[in-house]
């Protein structure tokens, strides 16, 4: 299997693990900030669950483009729908979620990207017999 997918599916695992995580210890802090998640009306239920498949789908789809700034322009993508599903009623957390996710994912992109040329400096390609 080509090295640049492995270490970039490892990568953008461990960065949707981490959100879950990070989620899980914001959500105490929002609540104490703001108030209750439904103090500002209808609660979102579900709709937390469809922003982490569609962040794990961008990162999915990230893990295999192999251009730079094709992986920068899907990242873009993700935080700005992000931001557009949830502004018109959660501002906070529209805000709270796409800079997770986005700065997750940039991150992600940048250490799978720094590891692969790591990886590649150290362990070359061999030319076949």
């Amino acid at each position: 299997m080509n090295s640049q997918i492995v270490i970039g599916f490892l990568i953008h695992f461990l960065a949707c693990a981490l959100y879950i995580v990070m989620n899980n210890y914001a959500v105490p802090i929002y609540k104490e900030m703001v108030g209750g998640l439904t103090s500002r009306g209808v609660a979102i239920g579900m709709g937390m669950y469809v922003i982490f498949y569609f962040f794990v789908f961008c990162n999915f789809i990230i893990v295999f483009v192999k251009k730079i700034p094709v992986k920068i322009g899907v990242a873009v993508f993700m935080v700005l729908a992000i931001l557009y599903y949830m502004f018109p009623q959660y501002p906070v957390r529209g805000m709270a979620y796409s800079a997770l996710s986005g700065s997750l994912t940039f991150i992600a992109i940048a250490m799978s990207s720094l590891l692969v040329r790591v990886w590649t400096k150290f362990f070359p390609k061999r030319e076949s017999l």
